[in-house]
């Protein structure tokens, strides 16, 4: 069998389309939908339900389609990296996906989601609609940026 590397670069592409695509529709269902709904109702039961979302999601096929992207994206990077195509298609789309998606959620949504986790229900001093307006603002914004970074990386791979 002869290696072939053009064969073996059009496949990674192509995965990389498809993770990165389904990774940001997961993210612009979250934007859109799952987050607006959570705003309809009382903050009290927003922020148990958006914890409950947390902790399954943590156990779901999500985390293998995250960490499989990222992998991709990062492989991606490596082999632009690696033939001096870093200023290619390929090169910013791994680039835009590994810092907009990847770091972004290490950086920002996960502490987010942590202090949420944290919040004490039966404390008198806790504000749940204070608490709920703070993470809601400002999770959304990053997941925002999420979205349009795996779309942004998946158009820049469909249209090289």
């Amino acid at each position: 069998m002869i290696f072939d590397i053009i064969s073996l670069t059009k496949w990674l592409d192509e995965l990389a389309v498809i993770s990165f695509g389904l990774i940001g529709g997961v993210y612009f269902a979250f934007s859109f939908f799952v987050m607006q709904s959570l705003n309809n109702i009382n903050s009290l039961n927003a922020i148990r339900t958006m914890n409950s979302i947390n902790t399954v999601i943590l156990k779901s096929p999500f985390m293998l389609l995250f960490f499989f992207s990222t992998f991709i994206a990062f492989i991606l990077f490596l082999e632009n990296f690696i033939f001096y195509k870093v200023l290619s298609y390929e090169g910013f789309a791994s680039l835009i996906f590994l810092t907009g998606m990847f770091l972004c959620t290490a950086i920002k949504n996960v502490p987010l989601n942590n202090k949420l986790a944290n919040f004490k229900f039966n404390d008198p001093l806790s504000d749940s609609g204070i608490e709920w307006e703070n993470y809601c603002t400002n999770w959304l914004k990053w997941n925002h940026i999420r979205t349009i970074s795996c779309f942004l990386s998946m158009i820049l791979l469909v249209f090289k």
